[in-house]
């Protein structure tokens, strides 16, 4: 696999792929797609600041009909899927140049289109977490999109105190807007009534297949994900309490 970093402003592409032509040719995809947004603002600035969906009328540039189709299925503002969006965007063109594997990351937020395998860490800033865990994704659950929101890393915009929320879905524009609908449920001092709330956010959002949450030194799943495993050899292992909770499967996991 051939990997290429890049970015522009605020978009900071790390792109794995099996096909160095299919690399240039996301990149050049991911740049238009940034300046058709940046037209877009122009004509309506609310695009860029609303916190809740815009059903607007007309036919739009792809990465615009995507932004407020993610917003829609998740009652957030079109900004929370931009950087999904452009994912998406980047994975599916590289693909339809050739390229059989390719992930495509843009801070945090990864679409995968392939039929092979790849470990995806997840990094949770000051949870017990970070940087210890990860997602197996197998040829059988791609195309996949896998985003994350922060209310204590990075600059998104999140009304939440989770170190981490991490969406999955079949779509990375859907997983991020998702991402940031549940993790702004994920506040409160008690850490698990906390998580709790974001996995009952999770599983309102039927688009979606499921979520992980980390906060602390603890983490929610909820849904159908992709197999956990560690990616630090120093990683302890996880303990994990599983319990009914509203009528799904809660696990709530202290780490050791």
């Amino acid at each position: 696999m051939y990997t290429r970093s890049w970015s522009f402003k605020e978009t900071n592409l790390i792109i794995k792929c099996d096909d160095k032509r299919a690399i240039d040719v996301a990149i050049d995809a991911s740049l238009r797609a940034r300046r058709e947004i940046e037209r877009f603002i122009i004509v309506r600035p609310e695009f860029r600041w609303s916190l809740k969906p815009l059903r607007l009328k007309g036919e739009y540039p792809r990465v615009i009909e995507l932004m407020l189709r993610a917003a829609e299925i998740a009652d957030v503002g079109p900004f929370a899927a931009v950087a999904g969006s452009i994912s998406q965007i980047a994975a599916e063109v590289a693909r339809e140049a050739g390229a059989k594997n390719v992930l495509v990351e843009n801070g945090g937020d990864i679409a995968i289109i392939g039929d092979g395998e790849f470990r995806v860490g997840i990094y949770a800033g000051g949870a017990g977490t970070s940087g210890k865990i990860g997602f197996l994704v197998r040829s059988g659950e791609l195309p996949i999109g896998i985003c994350t929101s922060s209310g204590t890393v990075g600059h998104s915009v999140s009304l939440g105190q989770a170190d981490a929320v991490v969406a999955v879905a079949n779509e990375a524009s859907i997983a991020d807007a998702a991402a940031t609908s549940i993790a702004n449920c994920v506040n409160g001092v008690d850490v698990e009534s906390s998580i709790k709330r974001g996995l009952n956010r999770a599983h309102e959002l039927s688009e979606i297949r499921g979520c992980l949450i980390a906060r602390g030194d603890h983490i929610g799943t909820s849904g159908k994900l992709p197999e956990l495993i560690r990616v630090s050899p120093e990683a302890e292992e996880i303990s994990v309490v599983s319990k009914r909770y509203q009528g799904y499967e809660l696990e709530l996991t202290p780490i050791l």
